[in-house]
């Protein structure tokens, strides 16, 4: 049954609310509590009536219903409703403020009659679920449970059609050799390679290895004629070509004045550089993908609303400009990436990226609004390597050594994957026809330690420390026999190692195994206050090395659980954590010598850090938490958003992982912000208020063009 409920049309067995352009979709709980508020417009509904029926148990946590109003009223605010259609009554309950208005149409706007949707409902049975009004109480519950039921039957059905279900398909699978071309031969790194949809025009991003300054290239690919677009004031990365047209988009920032514009490039009478066109803003903090349509009258990305959410993926109308939701958020980190349309512009294809689960590819289909799954990785990693075949025949996806192409062939997909030699790594790739595709390496940066001293002072002096093209360093300074020393995490001897620098010495510390594994991360450090011991982790597993006996204690309590954050008690005795339980963050404190758990309730946290003193600190939404005493101190909008903290001597340190690095005094409360020449990924305060950063720069890399025989 269909309901219009003020502004927002509710399809029930789609589970969805609409309104225009913007569609959100609900889960069953949401369903089944929108669904009894229908049932009682305008009426005050208390929270025990709530727990009988909707959840239908004697008992529920406070907690939970408010988590469940809350998203409710959230998922109902619409741009154009300014009071709540969900009401709160101090003590009393809650009430749907508008009376719904049952729908008869069943066929949804610009859908017809005969479209339908994986898992979606007949006609007939939709109208089943309805029954003649009741006379008696206990027959008033009747009708509301059992469309309830149903509906919460066909929602559930639809999100393992939607979500889990994978098509049929049939699967080839051979080993080809391909042949390797290069395509590109800038110096500097050259990456993310686009092709315009005629494939005659090769587009791509150049890193400068000096200052990693980002420019623009377009190849003309039948003479290799090439010209750089630029964009004054900024530097400029590519983002798409426009569908089926010599267009070219830019995203255009400026690190300093932190702006970030989305820029369209006319290419049309190539090799002459055309008018150029702001599209719309765009968040610099996210440096994602994006493509106009073909009569640039929307354009498609994805976007952090809210980090922990993950990406959602988002239509912006530019003649109203308007935004719209096509697929909320997914609740997961990293969420939706890469949308790419179709070359008829019919359908969208994306990838879904979950931190820690493999990667899967799904379509949108812009007419029947159906979602389905074309592929799934094996493995446990983040890829943006796909494209489409041309004529939307289907996709192409790469993982690892491994091609696939998925053919669409009606409601099946035919499955022909090859293994690749010699072996190839993409990150992004640019299909130019079923057996030929261009693409740049993936592992496109190297990391080095570089450590600055009078940062906040107007002259800075930076100092490289260590570096390697194969180094994922994470760094923490450490008292070791003769003295003062840094610890980090280098492969430079094959395996992700500690290593130890000290008086102009580095050597290996560590010399662990991972059992045959191609993907291990060592990291996450964290030093005692008294710089003898450092907690880490050990792909899923915890552990603490002791300096004094250079030896690694296994924390197995902690194996298996969401720990999101950690530091070191002031004792050095005790580990304080953050775990993610459900929706919740929990803080805690592990005793190493009686391995107790203490929970501390009164604290709401993100992550933990802690000063030079040993004293821990919780950072929540929008606050700093001194965990001895309670003391809080405000965050601005742009520290609330930063990445990485640390406190030290009367100062909270923190950076967008970008560019910015900034300073509040905790004492008068000001801040002190600078612009740093390199992307800061982590940093630790040293005892002579030197900071140590862990910097990325970009290696020199070529475009490659790979082909093989089918």
């Amino acid at each position: 049954m269909n309901y219009q409920i003020g502004p927002w049309q509710f399809i029930s067995n789609r589970c969805v609310i609409t309104s225009n352009n913007m569609e959100r979709e609900l889960d069953p709980l949401l369903v089944k509590l929108l669904l009894y508020f229908i049932d009682k417009p305008q009426q005050i509904v208390s929270r025990q009536a709530l727990v009988e029926s909707v959840w239908q148990q004697s008992f529920v946590d406070d907690n939970a219903i408010n988590r469940a109003i809350s998203e409710l009223r959230k998922q109902l605010a619409h741009p154009t409703e300014k009071a709540p259609l969900l009401k709160t009554h101090y003590r009393k309950g809650y009430s749907l403020t508008v009376i719904p208005a049952q729908l008869t149409q069943l066929v949804e706007p610009n859908e017809s009659p005969n479209d339908s949707a994986v898992f979606t409902a007949k006609d007939e049975d939709i109208a089943a679920i309805t029954a003649p009004q009741p006379n008696s109480k206990s027959d008033l519950k009747k009708p509301f449970i059992y469309s309830s039921l149903a509906i919460i039957c066909l929602c559930f059905l639809v999100w393992l059609g939607v979500i889990f279900v994978n098509t049929p398909y049939t699967e080839e699978v051979k080993q080809v050799t391909v042949n390797k071309v290069a395509s590109t031969w800038n110096l500097g790194s050259e990456v993310h390679p686009e092709l315009s949809s005629d494939r005659q025009f090769l587009a791509y991003t150049n890193v400068a290895p000096e200052n990693d300054v980002m420019h623009a290239f377009v190849k003309r690919l039948s003479d290799q004629r090439e010209v750089e677009i630029t964009y004054p004031g900024f530097q400029v990365s590519i983002l798409s070509w426009q569908l089926n047209q010599h267009s070219v988009l830019l995203q255009a920032t400026n690190l300093k004045k932190q702006q970030c514009e989305m820029v369209l490039v006319d290419l049309s009478q190539f090799p002459i550089v055309g008018d150029t066109q702001v599209i719309k803003k765009c968040d610099l903090r996210y440096t994602g993908y994006a493509q106009l349509d073909q009569s640039a009258e929307h354009i498609y990305y994805t976007e952090y609303k809210n980090e922990q959410d993950g990406a959602g993926l988002y239509r912006f109308d530019l003649n109203r400009q308007k935004e719209s939701i096509i697929i909320p958020p997914p609740g997961i980190m990293y969420g939706i990436s890469m949308p790419r349309l179709s070359h008829s512009g019919k359908k969208l294809a994306y990838i879904l990226n979950q931190k820690g689960q493999p990667f899967s590819v799904f379509t949108y289909n812009f007419a029947t609004r159906e979602t389905k799954r074309l592929y799934q990785a094996k493995n446990k990693t983040l890829s943006f390597a796909f494209d489409w075949l041309i004529d939307d025949k289907g996709i192409i996806v790469s993982e690892g050594s491994q091609l696939t192409t998925v053919l669409l062939n009606g409601e099946n997909l035919v499955k022909k994957t090859v293994h690749v030699t010699p072996e190839i790594s993409p990150y992004y790739i640019a299909v130019q026809s079923a057996n030929s595709l261009f693409y740049s390496a993936n592992k496109t940066q190297a990391y080095s330690l570089t450590k600055v001293t009078g940062l906040f002072n107007g002259s800075p002096k930076y100092e490289a420390l260590y570096k390697s093209e194969k180094d994922d360093y994470s760094i923490v300074e450490v008292t070791y026999k003769q003295g003062a020393a840094h610890v980090f995490v280098s492969e430079r001897s094959g395996s992700s190692q500690l290593w130890i620098s000290q008086n102009g010495l580095t050597k290996q510390l560590s010399y662990f195994s991972y059992d045959g594994l191609s993907n291990y991360v060592l990291g996450g450090l964290k030093v005692s206050s008294n710089q003898q011991r450092i907690l880490l982790r050990k792909n899923k597993t915890f552990a603490f090395y002791d300096m004094n006996t250079e030896k690694l204690y296994p924390l197995e309590e902690f194996n298996g659980r969401k720990i999101v954050s950690y530091i070191w008690s002031a004792s050095n005795e005790s580990i304080l954590y953050i775990e993610k339980l459900g929706e919740k963050n929990r803080v805690a404190e592990f005793n190493l010598l009686t391995r107790d758990t203490t929970v501390m309730e009164d604290i709401k946290a993100s992550k933990l850090i802690s000063d030079n003193k040993g004293n821990g600190y919780a950072i929540s939404h929008n606050q700093l938490i001194r965990l001895s005493d309670g003391q809080n101190w405000g965050l601005s909008k742009e520290a609330s958003k930063a990445n990485i903290y640390a406190v030290r001597d009367n100062y909270l340190y923190y950076s967008d992982s970008i560019s910015r690095v900034a300073r509040l005094n905790l004492q008068d409360r000001t801040i002190q912000d600078v612009h740093m020449d390199f992307r800061p990924i982590t940093f630790e305060i040293s005892a002579d208020n030197e900071i140590l950063f862990t910097g990325s720069k970009y290696k020199d890399m070529q475009i490659v063009q790979i082909s093989w025989d089918e």
